[in-house]
């Protein structure tokens, strides 16, 4: 049976045609003057909330990571693959990593609140992969609970990544580094959702992404005070929850990560496990739990990994985080700096050309919190 459709009369003739009328005009100057009014529209919005402090970031998710894994053989041995959670997302400036090793490739793989021994895991087992691991590590992850934390993005790059979808999230990191306006952060039933509530608008958001997936913390848009008595209290009723295991355990477990350790350094490929600062209170309490001599001070030894440690070295130490676990943005080319040095000290990234590495300058501001009360971009909620 068929159905019926405008301007058709059952029983007429069958050879009568279906018209309809053509707008009066120019169809070109109606199609400019619509992309005239779509670009006012979208130029206008995006002006409004970048004078209201938003700066473009760009949404993680599993196809922007499997874009980054996919790429950690195109440079060899001169690539370095970040591995972590939120700390060397936020801690390292890949800019600045960049420009002290411009013939090295920066690849960010950490995620944000996940243990990364699994992704070390898969690169230890990719014999393609032949480049330099720097992976965030704190001596409370070591440990059967924490070996799948990040399982799921590696599962995703190995059985659901494609060309296609890394291409299509390639093109939209893009767009999202450059246009506000496009921003999940800043969709029509938030925005209405948030005036409801409070009746403001959202405010800036004080943690930005990065096309490359690394981040930048601008604490001078939130409560500081609040924050640091949040993590405070998380961080002990996590250790109440988790209390640590006996060193002679841990140190079997450590070993364990040794064989992933092996495998690249087999390969000619190195690893190095870095411990990024956590501050005041927070500091105390992973030391109180985890103490230096007797859990990280042996990871060397037990898994043949180089170690880099912030209280070890000089102009780590003197850095506070802001929320007692994060760098904010003005103080991480300093940090990225400082770490590079000892990468060249101990022999873990080399210089492959005959020009020296060069170190860009980095302005000591934010050393310590920011200024609270200075803030670089317009808080509005």
């Amino acid at each position: 049976m068929l159905l019926s459709i405008s301007g058709f009369k059952p029983g007429s003739n069958s050879k009568s045609v279906f018209k309809r009328s053509v707008p009066d005009g120019s169809w070109k100057r109606i199609l400019i003057t619509g992309i005239i009014i779509f670009l006012l529209v979208f130029g206008g919005l995006e002006l409004f909330w970048r004078v209201n402090g938003h700066l473009p970031s760009v949404v993680d998710d599993y196809d922007l990571w499997s874009y980054y894994r996919h790429r950690v053989y195109d440079n060899g041995v001169k690539t370095v693959v970040l591995l972590g959670a939120s700390r060397i997302q936020l801690d390292i400036s890949t800019g600045m990593l960049k420009k002290i090793f411009p013939d090295y490739l920066i690849i960010q793989l950490a995620v944000d609140g996940r243990q990364p021994i699994a992704v070390l895991k898969d690169l230890a087992n990719d014999k393609c992969f032949k480049g330099i691991v720097i992976c965030s590590m704190f001596a409370g992850w070591v440990g059967k609970e924490n070996l799948y934390s990040q399982q799921d993005y590696v599962k995703y790059y190995h059985e659901n990544s494609n060309p296609f979808k890394r291409l299509n999230r390639l093109i939209m990191s893009y767009v999202q580094e450059y246009f506000v306006i496009v921003d999940p952060y800043l969709q029509l039933k938030r925005i209405l959702l948030k005036y409801k509530e409070s009746g403001k608008l959202p405010g800036p958001r004080y943690l930005i992404t990065k096309r490359d997936r690394s981040r930048m913390a601008d604490y001078s848009l939130i409560n500081v005070s609040e924050q640091q008595k949040y993590r405070i209290k998380r961080i002990g009723e996590l250790y109440k929850k988790n209390p640590p295991m006996a060193p002679k355990e841990w140190l079997k477990h450590a070993a364990k990560i040794g064989r992933y350790v092996k495998r690249i350094t087999e390969r000619g490929g190195k690893v190095v496990f870095i411990r990024l600062p956590s501050t005041g209170k927070h500091w105390e309490l992973d030391n109180k739990f985890y103490p230096k001599k007797e859990y990280w001070d042996k990871i060397a030894s037990v898994t043949g990994a180089c170690t880099i440690h912030f209280q070890d070295i000089s102009g780590m130490k003197q850095l506070v985080c802001p929320d007692t676990s994060h760098l904010d943005y003005r103080q991480a080319p300093l940090f990225t700096r400082v770490m590079a040095e000892e990468f060249l000290k101990q022999h873990i990234i080399e210089v492959l050309t005959k020009s020296a590495p060069r170190f860009p300058a980095a302005k000591p501001r934010g050393i310590g919190a920011p200024r609270i009360g200075a803030p670089s971009r317009k808080a509005t909620s």
